[in-house]
């Protein structure tokens, strides 16, 4: 009798699994038809009061129905970041930005490269990829692609880029030419050069990786190379998106790098390093997320992440300001400082803000 009543209990679950699962897909179905009319109306697709006011509505209708809150919370916010993320596909597939022009990627076939095609073929453009680990047919057609195309989207190390850019100064493509290089400084004179030559170039700074889903929770960083027109144009690209595009010269760009990547990269390969080289019986939540963070940041492109640190001539700074960090931590320890650790503690926290993630 026991058994039957559970199976009976685990048959109404796996029913109603399929009516929540049912019902998520109706309002994904309706989410797009919100962003449909957002776009005919010119309203932008990320409404946050209106977000708020959901989240808020599902706590409470929880609260009243005796679920705990934060698991309706958690659920209503993905479904939300799913909605926006389907609202920025249309919204890109509806601009058809690219309509009618075409766009070669250098180095397409890297991981970003890939993803930069995807991006701007969704975006209306006739993509061709110009890279040497393609077959001979493709590489073929990427330089063919290249003396018509309305846009060149370099895709390739800082370094390789500034080598392209020299050759391509003794005939620069007509099209406008845009790199997505992590750091500017290496590049810089070769603009400079390329411009002179009488190139239209742009710069510009994805500040995701390739497994990027939701644009809304990414930066696109619009560096100001002295050419509007081209800068518009890379601009342009992004606007459809919930991306949050931020402008800076380019001169000003390595600078901020410094902290946002080289001083990112450091301490999460720092911390890796310093890791057991067996796994601990238990876990924390604290413990958890900085080793998924260093997993991730170590398996990335050592030649890349390299580049990043030695070519940024900001990096070393940041990456003295992170010992000095660690030989005060270490000299309070040591001494027995419980004063002096706690004003380090309140430090941190001034630096820090309000971003506490919770159970760490």
């Amino acid at each position: 009798m026991a058994e039957e009543n559970l199976d009976d209990v685990r048959r109404r679950i796996r029913e109603m699994d399929g009516q929540i699962l049912g019902l998520a897909a109706e309002r994904q179905r309706l989410a797009r038809e919100v962003g449909e009319i957002k776009r005919r109306v010119g309203i932008a697709t990320v409404d946050y009061a209106q977000e708020r006011a959901v989240l808020e509505r599902a706590r409470a209708t929880a609260q009243e129905r005796g679920l705990d809150p934060s698991i309706a919370e958690d659920l209503l916010a993905r479904l939300i970041r799913a909605s926006v993320n389907a609202q920025d596909q249309d919204s890109i597939r509806f601009s058809a930005a690219g309509a009618g022009q075409s766009v070669v990627v250098v180095g397409g076939e890297g991981r970003m490269g890939r993803w930069m095609q995807q991006f701007l073929s969704a975006g209306g453009f006739r993509v061709a990829s110009l890279d040497s680990a393609a077959t001979a047919e493709s590489q073929a057609q990427g330089r063919a692609a290249l003396a018509k195309a309305d846009l060149v989207l370099c895709c390739t190390p800082p370094a390789a880029t500034a080598q392209l850019y020299m050759e391509w100064t003794a005939r620069p493509p007509t099209s406008v030419i845009a790199d997505i290089a992590s750091i500017k400084t290496p590049l810089i004179p070769a603009i400079r050069r390329l411009q002179a030559a009488g190139a239209h170039v742009a710069s510009i700074h994805p500040m995701f990786g390739p497994s990027i889903a939701l644009l809304r929770d990414a930066d696109v960083v619009l560096c100001d190379t002295g050419d509007a027109a081209a800068l518009d144009a890379v601009e342009r690209l992004f606007q459809p998106t919930t991306a949050r595009l931020v402008r800076m010269p380019l001169e000003a760009h390595d600078r901020h790098m410094a902290d946002l990547l080289s001083l990112a990269h450091a301490t999460a390969i720092a911390f890796a390093l310093a890791l057991p080289e067996h796994e601990h019986p238990v876990r924390s939540t604290t413990f958890g997320a900085l080793e998924r963070l260093a997993a991730n940041v170590v398996r990335e492109s050592p030649d890349v992440y390299f580049e990043i640190q030695s070519r940024n001539p900001h990096s070393f700074a940041a990456l003295e300001r992170l010992r000095t960090a660690v030989d005060r931590v270490m000299h309070a320890v040591a001494t027995g400082d419980a004063s002096g650790f706690a004003s380090l503690m309140r430090d941190g926290a001034s630096r820090t803000g309000d971003r506490t993630v919770p159970g760490a």
